[in-house]
């Protein structure tokens, strides 16, 4: 626990039990700090230091559900927001069944705890972070001019209590640094970007960065026009896990709930290849995004979401689970104290295949290799049709061959989750989301 913050949210929970027994109350406290240090064209640009600290009280009554927050933190203020939540409760739509978690049972676990923040954090001097970045640079400069670095190092820790009883409190930090490197061509600049996020300084691979970006900024160069058809695609780890973002958003139950998600009333059905099996890990060692507990103070637990192409379940709050006549599977997240939570993921990832990346690439006889992907944002989350703009290799015989650039790939992503044929061994973390590459058979690119 931390002492500081959760002496101060038991102290919240007994004044908000005192006022009412009627209503059920929670305090969620919120305290982060961040290093930044960039530098741009190989010279130091900003170095800054940025903590934020935050309190937001949630209050349900008769199924009716109000929030209030704030920044800062102390008692009195936990009192007026309190106030102000109660206040707003006459105007809420009652929800049935809708009530405040109550505490399910976990087992302490100190070496999961320790995996979770480097004890020197915070402890470097800006130099020996300058350096760290210098070397992603360094790596990078293989694909042309190094643009920009940054460097961050973060820290933070959240407490949750209600009147119900819970009480969860949890610590966590990371590094991170990001690229971006300039290619030219012919008059023209492509832009690369490449990206690293560790729990431990030491396993913050700066040089795998720069690399990414390099190759990111060198597959445009001398870009071409595809040549159109329906071909196999070959997703880089990177890009798949843009696509597993938005399959995140199609698993929450809460979009389920509202008729937003394709995946809908699908529970034990195949909605995949057989070589696709994702899982949720939130008690990942060393993951951007593990955690004992969810921002409910519940505890977090593994979870496969799609096995062997068939949906086993779908993220769940205590409210999405309220509505669905089930318990919370532990997948309560806020973006910030500022808002409600969620149902979400943690660490998302497409479990890895049996086969080499190069062995994958090389059965390849007729198709491409996406290096980027723009708009997948826009893929529709209800019918799942798609047209996405792309840009990467050629790919015939087993060979990479030149590289192209705006070109579309369009279809359905339930049948683009069907048509996957290959999945490698490579798994990248792109942040909480990772990947294999995998290649899918016959989609339209034009």
């Amino acid at each position: 626990m931390i002492a500081g913050l959760t002496a101060l949210a038991e102290e919240a929970r007994a004044w908000m039990a005192a006022q009412s027994l009627s209503v059920q109350s929670e305090i969620f406290l919120s305290r982060s700090e961040q290093r930044r240090l960039s530098r741009r064209d190989g010279s130091r640009e900003v170095v800054e230091v940025i903590s934020e600290l935050g309190a937001a009280v949630r209050v349900v009554q008769g199924g009716r559900v109000a929030f209030a927050s704030a920044g800062g933190a102390d008692l009195e203020m936990i009192r007026r927001l309190w106030r102000s939540a109660c206040q707003q409760l006459p105007c809420a739509e009652p929800e049935p069944g809708r009530e405040l978690p109550v505490p399910a049972a976990d087992r302490e676990d100190p070496h999961f705890a320790a995996s979770l923040s480097d004890a020197s954090l915070f402890a470097r001097s800006w130099e020996e972070l300058e350096e760290a970045s210098a070397r992603a640079e360094e790596a990078a400069r293989s694909g042309g001019r190094v643009l920009r670095s940054e460097f961050i190092e973060s820290r933070g820790e959240v407490v949750v209590a209600s009147t119900r009883g819970i009480l969860s409190g949890e610590r966590g930090g990371a590094f991170s640094i990001a690229v971006s490197v300039a290619a030219e061509d012919g008059g023209q600049t492509q832009v690369g970007e490449g990206f690293r996020t560790s729990r431990r300084f030491e396993s913050l691979d700066c040089a795998a960065a720069g690399g990414e970006a390099a190759r990111r900024a060198l597959a445009g160069v001398g870009a071409g026009r595809v040549r159109a058809g329906r071909r196999a695609v070959i997703f880089e780890p990177w890009v798949a896990a843009e696509f597993l973002e938005l399959i995140s958003d199609l698993l929450s139950a809460s979009e389920v709930q509202g008729g937003r998600s394709l995946l809908a009333g699908r529970l034990g059905e195949r909605v995949a290849s057989g070589l696709v099996t994702v899982r949720d890990e939130p008690r990942a060692l060393g993951g951007p995004a593990s955690a004992r507990f969810d921002e409910e103070g519940l505890p977090t637990r593994d979870k496969v979401m799609i096995e062997r192409g068939v949906l086993r379940e779908y993220f769940h709050d205590s409210a999405s689970a309220a509505r669905a006549g089930v318990t919370s599977n532990g997948c309560g997240y806020r973006s910030s104290w500022r808002g409600l939570p969620g149902p979400g993921p943690s660490n998302l990832i497409l479990s890895a295949g049996t086969i080499s990346r190069s062995a994958l690439l090389s059965q390849t006889r007729d198709g491409v290799l996406l290096m980027e992907v723009l708009g997948a944002h826009t893929i529709d989350p209800v019918s799942g049709e798609f047209s996405v703009g792309v840009s990467g290799y050629e790919v015939e015989n087993g060979v990479l061959g030149r590289p192209f650039k705006g070109a579309m790939i369009s279809g359905n992503l339930l049948e683009m989750l069907e048509r996957v044929e290959a999945v490698a061994d490579d798994v990248l973390l792109a942040g909480s989301f990772g990947s294999a590459t995998m290649r899918v058979r016959a989609l339209d690119i034009a």
